[in-house]
């Protein structure tokens, strides 16, 4: 029998594969992000940041979220990709959607990544052991397009050498966040990449615009640039497992207790200009 030409083919193997990622990712999906309570205090009883160490910062209708920092020792230090922080000369970790931590860059970056420290800490996590084999389970826990939200992402494999970039394939996401896998997800820089014992194994760097790819620092790196900065890990740390039908409510968790914070500029440049150079990064 003949076999249909290859201009037929190919499109549909990529439509059945799309086919095939959207039923997916359909099971994945996490609840939308209950909205928090509008009271002052009952958010510093939320956080389990000292609330006397947190500051508000200088208002700006146009400021952004740049991405995310996660906290890796309970005194105050904290890992994000460098781009979250570059040319910035006064970052800011929300404990609350009102006030943050300000924050200090430890030393230049290492491997992409760099370690703030502020002056109160959150619960830390727990390093993971290894990196992930293909197709284990990942979560992305932070605040994609602005907002508290989710992803879970099966391994695919890495970049050649230790140091080399992890890649993940999105199988789901928080309800809300967008119709399509890929869509917009501007900031996914620093979202803590956990396991499914919630220990930290590497730290996203952004998705691959409408392919529904993360892109991650390895565990490697990670230990490097702590290492490079001279810090420790909180010994204590425990991660709380994660499957995809509680990785909402875990992620809910992490950013309340401020384990899992957006980081803001809080630098006084000129806000249109802000707002243009934080969307084409």
């Amino acid at each position: 029998m003949r076999l249909p030409p290859p201009i037929v083919i190919f499109p549909l193997a990529t439509a059945l594969l799309a086919v095939v990622a959207l039923a997916l990712r359909s099971h994945h999906d996490a609840p939308a992000v209950a909205p928090l309570p509008p009271n002052a205090q009952a958010l510093a009883d939320l956080t389990q940041i000292d609330f006397l160490a947190l500051r508000t910062p200088p208002k700006d209708r146009l400021r952004l979220v740049r991405g995310a920092a996660a906290s890796v020792s309970d005194r105050g230090v904290w890992i994000t990709d460098a781009a979250v922080v570059a040319k910035c000369h006064a970052p800011m970790l929300m404990a609350t959607p009102l006030r943050g931590l300000p924050a200090r860059v430890v030393g230049p970056p290492v491997e992409g990544l760099v370690v703030l420290t502020t002056s109160a800490g959150a619960p830390a996590l727990p390093l993971g052991e290894r990196r992930l084999d293909r197709s284990e389970r990942a979560f992305t826990l932070g605040f994609p397009r602005q907002a508290p939200g989710e992803l879970t992402a099966k391994a695919l494999g890495h970049a050649a050498g230790s140091a080399g970039s992890d890649i993940y394939a999105e199988t789901g996401r928080t309800d809300g966040l967008g119709d399509a896998v890929g869509s917009g997800l501007m900031s996914i820089a620093g979202t803590p990449v956990l396991d499914e014992a919630g220990r930290l194994v590497g730290v996203a760097v952004k998705e691959a615009s409408r392919r529904g790819i993360v892109i991650a620092h390895p565990l490697a790196s990670v230990k490097r640039a702590l290492a490079a900065a001279h810090v420790r890990p909180s010994p204590g740390a425990e991660g709380r497992p994660v499957t995809v039908d509680n990785y909402g409510i875990v992620a809910d968790t992490l950013r309340l207790n401020g384990t899992v914070s957006a980081v803001v500029c809080t630098d006084r440049t000129d806000g249109a200009l802000n707002v243009l150079r934080e969307i084409g990064r």
